[in-house]
């Protein structure tokens, strides 16, 4: 078992638990009411080695990595209505049945299917750079879903003798406006993540799923505004994979929602920009659950 990554003074401690026969696993620390962060494809739990530590002094903080990346073994679909039904699973597992949902990229989307199948359990809600807000999406996910260089690429990285190190730094380069400023933690994680035998499949069969010739399929915008949580949407100005201005629409459809778009920021916010993000996700997250509980005493 590997050691996590110290964070902010933190150690998250790692645990692995079953799910419903799928062992997964998740970095935990802080205590308080629960906070759920759910990572983009591809990733793993560390990529928010900077907000779990900085969330830890008021929430108790679980970042899981999705079946198929990192750790976590597979699972049949992993399409974001399904991973949303493993993690609620993974929620009840780990004992945190009512947790604030944060989700980035493709984790958004699942964040949203969440919010979708159980309304009730979700306090509030903060969407990262989501997917399926929007057709739009850089043209490289379109050529790697559609095309047979998804599975070339599949094929090839993990046969190349720094082929995650080339894949990684590639994703770095499209995805933050200032690749250097991401820690080292972030690369050290991405690396290992990549390295994983079900990470690239995975990966692969998500965006075969999500992505088409015309951009992101399977579009959530439209049912935002079933949402009746307070819901948080955070943008990096300079997010080259899905664009800022769909946070924008987003905005618009939700009945209690709010936008942050971050300047000088990608795509790759928590690990970019965890600073920046936090000084929003703090109160929000403080305001949201204080609300909640007064409402819940007022019955």
């Amino acid at each position: 078992m590997k050691r996590p990554v110290p964070v902010h003074g933190e150690t998250p401690r790692e645990h692995w638990v079953d799910v419903e026969g799928t062992r997964t696993r998740y970095l935990e620390t802080g205590q308080g009411a629960p906070v759920l962060l759910i990572h983009g494809e591809g990733s793993v739990s560390e990529q928010w080695h900077g907000i779990l530590g900085g969330l830890a002094a008021s929430h108790r903080v679980v970042a899981v990595d999705l079946p198929g990346y990192g750790y976590s073994e597979p699972i049949t679909d992993p399409s974001p209505a399904g991973m949303a039904t493993f993690v609620w699973n993974f929620a009840r597992a780990v004992g945190a049945e009512r947790p604030a949902v944060v989700g980035h990229s493709f984790g958004g989307a699942v964040a949203v299917h969440m919010a979708l199948q159980r309304p009730e359990h979700v306090p509030c809600l903060v969407l990262i750079s989501s997917a399926g807000l929007g057709r739009a999406i850089n043209p490289v996910m379109v050529i790697l879903a559609v095309t047979p260089l998804g599975d070339l690429t599949k094929w090839l990285i993990p046969r190349l003798p720094f082929g995650p190190r080339l894949l990684v730094v590639s994703v770095a380069g499209i995805g933050a406006s200032r690749p250097w400023r991401l820690p080292s933690a972030w690369w050290r994680s991405q690396v290992r993540a990549v390295s994983s035998p079900e990470a690239l499949p995975t990966t692969l069969r998500s965006e075969r799923s999500a992505v088409g010739p015309l951009g992101q399929k399977h579009l959530l915008t439209g049912r935002l505004s079933e949402l009746p949580m307070p819901t948080l949407v955070a943008w990096g100005l300079q997010d080259l994979l899905v664009p800022f201005w769909q946070g924008i629409g987003a905005r618009r459809r939700l009945r209690d929602g709010q936008l942050k778009v971050i300047p000088c920021t990608g795509h790759l916010m928590p690990a970019e920009a965890a600073g920046a993000l936090l000084k929003t996700l703090r109160p929000f997250l403080h305001h949201s659950v204080h609300s909640m509980t007064t409402a819940e005493r007022r019955r």
